[in-house]
């Protein structure tokens, strides 16, 4: 059923929108899945579907949708979740609705309430969110994960648990850059218009490519790192990070085949996407942009610069394009 009602909201959104008794079907199908004792494996895929209709519909008018879709997701996140694929696919739903108006999700966040859960739900997303960083696999959950973060570190009014967190974002976003990285190399080795259009034709060819579980106990490790390291005292600058990979390639993850606007050619670049946000905070919050950057080491650093690099090229191909 999941392939036809991805089909269904992808190539006919106009006649989903069409009667709001629609997208009211589907959601209560999911609400049902994720409410009850389905499995983790069909609630992923409900997740997913919500997923699928918030980034489908973004500039849609589907606001009244929104507090029904976050509300289910983070409803199931607090009864606990075994697996870190439904986990992450619930706070995808939210980062999702984030994109799809930031606004608006904070003050749904700010509404919500649960009972036998004393911690405000803003800070138990967040806390939650960067915990789980490592987890997020595959080229569609990093990008929307990047993007996601990026917002969040751009909001206007900041709360107070993005606050307590923010020497972990910039590194969490640096990890899901480089499993991109290898990612997009892994996809693209033998495709070099593609390389070139991803901005990494000039990487080194024979670097060895990663597993997902590799990236995640790289992750594990580096996040361990103090918030207030000095600058240098991190990890050794001269250590190969071909020492944390093996040779298997990267897969997408099984979810990633229901495709978003956000997977095709002309969707969001996450390279630019985060490099502008960052941009601007700089230029127009110097206080929050230091306590964000101030904790980066020394290779830290460097990847953040690769990164503005990528960026640059990638605007510079896509501007030759036109």
């Amino acid at each position: 059923m999941m392939p036809l009602l991805h089909n269904y909201i992808t190539v006919d959104t106009d006649m989903l929108l069409a009667n709001s008794k629609h997208l009211e079907v589907i959601y209560n199908m999911c609400k049902k899945v994720l409410s009850v004792d389905a499995g983790e494996d069909a609630e992923c895929h409900a997740a997913k579907l919500l997923e699928v209709i918030i980034l489908q519909c973004r500039g849609r008018g589907i606001d009244q949708c929104i507090p029904l879709f976050v509300e289910a997701v983070l409803e199931r996140l607090i009864r606990g979740v075994k697996t870190s694929e439904l986990r992450t696919m619930c706070l995808q739903v939210v980062i999702a609705a984030l994109y799809y108006n930031p606004a608006l999700l904070i003050q749904t966040l700010d509404n919500m309430h649960f009972p036998h859960n004393p911690q405000p739900i803003t800070a138990h997303f967040i806390n939650q969110w960067i915990n789980d960083t490592e987890f997020f696999l595959g080229l569609h959950d990093r990008k929307m994960c990047i993007i996601g973060l990026s917002l969040l570190m751009e909001l206007p009014s900041r709360p107070a648990a993005l606050e307590r967190v923010a020497g972990h974002i910039i590194p969490s976003i640096l990890l899901l850059f480089l499993g991109l990285k290898h990612l997009y190399e892994s996809r693209l080795l033998n495709k070099p218009d593609l390389l070139a259009r991803a901005g990494l034709q000039d990487q080194d060819q024979n670097e060895e490519i990663p597993s997902d579980e590799d990236e995640v106990n790289e992750s594990q490790s580096l996040l361990q790192q103090q918030p207030n390291m000095a600058a240098g005292q991190g990890a050794n600058e001269e250590e190969d990070d071909d020492d944390y990979w093996d040779e298997d390639c990267i897969e997408g993850t099984p979810l990633e085949e229901y495709s978003t606007p956000l997977d095709y050619d002309n969707g969001e670049d996450e390279y630019q996407f985060f490099t502008a946000a960052l941009l601007r905070i700089q230029n127009s919050d110097a206080a929050w942009y230091q306590c964000l950057t101030a904790p980066l080491s020394n290779e830290q650093k460097k990847q953040l610069q690769e990164i503005y690099s990528v960026s640059q090229q990638r605007r510079s191909t896509a501007a030759k394009g036109h």
